[in-house]
């Protein structure tokens, strides 16, 4: 061990080297004598780290290796020792001989203490964008500091997959930037020169959409037509309680993960509203009054529906059930504000994928998502009702605003369809000159 005039010496080169405030001592601990640090602030307060380092003449160099770098971390990143010694010894920067960060450490700090609350389709997405993040330092020449980073993750990951304007680019950049905010500014793992470029920089990267590039962007609604081939071959194959769901989808425009909470009393029906993101997800949920909006073929067919389900001779896809009942189950650890109820919408999906008239349709309409279901009732609503809907009972049935109505629901339209209403117009204009004469 370090004592008498070894320990006077040492204490003496170590204060040449690190300079003033700094001391060390030796400090038993569970059977070992570890080498105890106290810096002393110009303020006259002590901050005292404990190391994992014998206290002994042979670890000498080790020892003012240590505390050379703890000094230099606390003067850089403007931290306390505690902090620097978090950094050093907690692995969050490589122990290497000009203290590189370990990416990696900070990595998983950041995605299962900060970000862990997070649903698991959002997590997953954090996971991937923060692989590409050590992906630019497995290539040369490697990013020394925030603005040469986004340049090489901008060089790397965007390219065709990834269009201009889109919303992966501002995902991939937005979740870059709380990244190193929090290793900068909270936790100060980092050093000033990797605190992220702005916002409005970050918009050179992300790019702008074009508007042509925009509207093949926006959600296609299913045809009439396709809807009520494909309850006619879920019909024919027996797929009862897939059909059931198709028609909830269309002819009622819920969101595919409302059925949780679908309440069918004398053939009315009511679902709470379930619309979860990072906005909405603390907010209190909605009950609302649903109606079919029935197909020109199947008029009756929404009331027929519900009334099945009612009696409960109709019932949801086993798969779909199973994962409502994990739901509702209160004995199984489940937390609504990580994992949602994206996974029910999900598991229609991909029921809806295996099924072969479907996989048809998306031959022909490869834009259709499950999702479509929802919009068609928005579609037939205001394009195929004569008169059409207004447009406050549209949004009242589908459970959302005027102006989100309008932003994703409003939009999508083909030239067929723009000649199609053409056409009829000028047929009425017609047919009312001519009521007009005659009379």
């Amino acid at each position: 061990m370090l004592s008498g005039s070894v320990l006077k010496q040492f204490r003496t080169y170590l204060k040449s080297q690190v300079g003033h405030g700094w001391s060390v001592e030796g400090r038993k601990s569970k059977g070992r004598l570890l080498t105890r640090v106290s810096f002393r602030y110009l303020t006259g307060e002590r901050s005292v780290v404990l190391l994992e380092i014998d206290f002994d003449a042979d670890n000498q160099d080790d020892i003012v290796r240590t505390v050379k770098k703890l000094s230099d971390l606390m003067r850089e990143r403007n931290i306390e020792l505690s902090q620097a010694k978090e950094l050093l010894c907690g692995g969050k920067i490589d122990d290497n001989g000009n203290a590189g960060i370990n990416w990696k450490a900070l990595q998983d700090e950041f995605i299962n203490l900060e970000r862990g609350d997070r649903r698991k389709t959002t997590l997953n997405g954090l996971k991937l964008r923060m692989e590409r993040i050590l992906e630019c330092f497995e290539t040369k020449p490697k990013p020394r500091n925030s603005e040469q980073l986004f340049r090489k993750y901008a060089e790397l990951h965007f390219g065709e997959s990834m269009p201009k304007g889109g919303m992966g680019r501002k995902r991939d950049m937005g979740d870059i930037r709380a990244f190193l905010n929090w290793a900068v500014l909270e936790k100060k793992y980092l050093a000033m020169e990797w605190l992220p470029i702005t916002s409005r920089q970050c918009r050179k990267y992300i790019g702008v959409v074009s508007k042509n590039a925009a509207k093949t962007k926006v959600r296609q609604p299913v045809s009439t037509r396709d809807i009520e081939m494909l309850l006619e071959a879920l019909e024919r194959d027996g797929e009862h309680e897939m059909r059931g769901l198709v028609i909830l989808y269309s002819v009622f425009g819920i969101r595919p993960c409302e059925i949780a909470k679908l309440e069918i009393k004398d053939g009315f029906a009511r679902v709470t509203t379930l619309k979860q993101n990072e906005k909405t997800m603390y907010e209190e949920a909605e009950v609302r009054t649903i109606a079919p909006l029935n197909l020109p073929n199947l008029p009756k067919e929404g009331e027929r529906i519900l009334s099945l389900y009612e009696s409960g001779k109709l019932k949801f896809p086993s798969r779909i059930e199973k994962v409502i009942a994990k739901h509702n189950d209160k004995n199984i650890p489940f937390n609504f504000d990580v994992d949602g109820y994206k996974p029910i919408g999900e598991k229609f999906g991909k029921l809806l994928s295996e099924f072969w008239f479907w996989k048809e349709l998306k031959k022909k309409n490869p834009n259709y998502v499950a999702y479509s279901f929802r919009h068609s009732f928005a579609w037939r609503g205001s394009m195929e009702t004569f008169p059409a809907l207004p447009l406050r009972t549209i949004c009242a049935y589908l459970g959302h605003d005027e102006s989100t109505h309008l932003k994703y629901y409003g939009h999508w339209t083909s030239d067929a369809e723009n000649k199609k209403r053409i056409e009829q117009a000028n047929k009425n204009i017609v047919q009312n000159c001519s009521l007009a004469h005659a009379s």
